[in-house]
C-alpha cells in the first residue's frame, strides 16, 4: 500500500479499485474479510473474490459507481468465520488517484455496530423505488414500524401484503 492512500489507513475493511473493477490496492482488513492474502487479490477483479450468491451485487456497485460518479451502496455478506456470512453496508464512490491524477473507486465497509438500521439504508432505496413500503415488526413490543416508501402512514391499504420467515409468523400474528 503506498503511503498517500488514506483512504486505506481505517480499520475497516477498504480497497481502490480501476474503474472497471480490478483491485489496485486494499488493506489488510479487506483482505482479511474477503478471506485471502493481498497478494491473491491485488490486480483480480473485485466481485471475482466474493461467493458466487454476492458477486452479482459486488459487481454492480463498482460499476454504478464508476459509471454515474454517485454514491453507491449494498449490503454484501463477507464470508465469516465457521461459515457464519457477515452482512456489511458496502460504499463505493469514485475518487482521485493521487499517483496517476486519474479516477479509481474506493470501496469501504461502513461501521454499522453503533447504527445497525443503517444496514437498510439499501432496502430502503430499492422499496421507494419499486413504490414499495418497507416495515419493521418489533415482536417485543409488538408494532410495526415504517421505514420509508409507499404508502405513507396513515394511508388506506387496499391490498396489504405481508412477508415473514417462517420461523416469525408466530410473533407477527
Amino acid at each position: 500500500m503506498d503511503a498517500s492512500h488514506e483512504l486505506l489507513r481505517g480499520a475497516d475493511p477498504a480497497a481502490l479499485l480501476t474503474l472497471d473493477g480490478t483491485i489496485r490496492y486494499l488493506n489488510a482488513a479487506m483482505a482479511t474479510a474477503l478471506g485471502r492474502s493481498a497478494e491473491q487479490c491485488l490486480g483480480h477483479g473485485f466481485g471475482d473474490l466474493w461467493p458466487a450468491s454476492q458477486r452479482m451485487s459486488a459487481e454492480s456497485l463498482v460499476a454504478h459507481a464508476a459509471r454515474t460518479k454517485a454514491v453507491a451502496m449494498r449490503v454484501l455478506d463477507f464470508p465469516g468465520r465457521g461459515g457464519a456470512p457477515v452482512a456489511s453496508l458496502i460504499e463505493a464512490r469514485q475518487v482521485k488517484d493521487p499517483a496517476s491524477d486519474g479516477q479509481l473507486v474506493w470501496v469501504h465497509a461502513l461501521d454499522a455496530r453503533n447504527d445497525l438500521a443503517s444496514l437498510l439504508i439499501p432496502f430502503r432505496m430499492a422499496t421507494t423505488a419499486a413504490h414499495l413500503g418497507l416495515w419493521m415488526y418489533s415482536p417485543k413490543e409488538r408494532q410495526l414500524e415504517w421505514l420509508g416508501g409507499a404508502p405513507p402512514p396513515g394511508r388506506a391499504l387496499s391490498r396489504p401484503h405481508c412477508v415473514a420467515f417462517h420461523s416469525d409468523v408466530g410473533s407477527a400474528r
